[in-house]
């Protein structure tokens, strides 16, 4: 599935040296997997992943039943080029750049993408990118890695960056509220996907993860990673459109579409943003899929 066929609610993360993980990860349900060959796994574990995740991705991202991302390693000033090299075959769909902080970067990942696919026989530019936000300078830089090319969209940590600031006490939501909504801003202003919201760790609470993602889905964010199957129904049940919503945006729609100059429904004057919007609903209903 390519990284940009259609709006993904759910990034499902699994460590690369985990085999029990890998060996059922694809079915788990989420509309993304993220092989993790990052944090998630042990320094002297990492060639081992490596090879693991490579060898899933070329034997099994093809036909699978969701996308299938991989999370490299930062090296240095940039990414491990072994990792890119590695995972690059026909089925992967996107790269997660963990720490990002510079669109140059991103854009020399992407050039290196380009001879990677060359060599795979993949169309070049099949392969997406997540830059991940997680320090003041991403955020700062946030406009340039949205703009970056390949990017399909942002996301953010908020864990890295909370430590990053020196934030200390409470739920983090104060601290972390001008970044996220500086990152939808940004993916709003360069035209890609809006961003997807980073893990909520604690897997026993379930409303906790509930009232989260409502959070981030009110400030514009459209997606979350998970750490767990079980994290995965609520994930989409809170990003899918509400039968209400649904309802709405199908109004909307259907009155600019009558060759009027101006509708209202329910009260609401229809105007360009407001049928962009509604038309935005509908996209995220019909491709990230509905809520029933």
């Amino acid at each position: 599935m390519s990284s940009r066929s259609r709006l993904l609610r759910s990034f499902l993360y699994a460590p690369g040296s985990s085999e029990r993980i890998l060996s059922k990860v694809l079915g788990a349900g989420a509309d993304a997997v993220v092989l993790d060959l990052e944090d998630a796994v042990a320094p002297q574990d990492k060639p081992a992943a490596r090879e693991a995740v490579a060898a899933l991705v070329a034997q099994q991202a093809t036909g699978a039943p969701c996308e299938v991302h991989v999370r490299v390693n930062r090296a240095g000033r940039g990414w491990n080029r072994d990792d890119v090299a590695a995972v690059v075959a026909p089925g992967l769909a996107a790269l997660r750049l963990p720490k990002a902080e510079s669109g140059s970067g991103v854009a020399a990942v992407a050039r290196l993408l380009d001879d990677h696919e060359r060599a795979c026989g993949m169309p070049v530019g099949t392969v997406g990118l997540y830059p991940t936000i997680e320090s003041a300078r991403g955020v700062e830089q946030a406009r340039a890695l949205a703009a970056a090319p390949r990017v399909v969209a942002l996301a953010f940590g908020a864990a890295d960056f909370l430590a990053d600031i020196g934030a200390r006490g409470g739920d983090g939501r104060d601290a972390t509220l001008l970044a996220r909504s500086t990152l939808v801003l940004a993916s709003r202003a360069a035209g890609i996907r809006a961003p997807a919201d980073g893990a909520f760790t604690d897997l026993d609470d379930l409303e906790g993860l509930r009232d989260a993602a409502s959070w981030a889905r009110s400030l514009g964010f459209v997606g979350k990673s998970a750490i767990h199957p079980r994290q995965v129904e609520i994930i989409h049940a809170v990003f899918a459109p509400s039968p209400e919503e649904r309802s709405w945006a199908e109004q909307v729609v259907a009155a600019a579409g009558g060759g009027a100059a101006t509708a209202v429904v329910d009260g609401e004057f229809v105007d360009a943003p407001v049928l962009q919007r509604a038309r935005a609903v509908l996209a995220l209903d019909r491709e990230g899929g509905g809520d029933g």
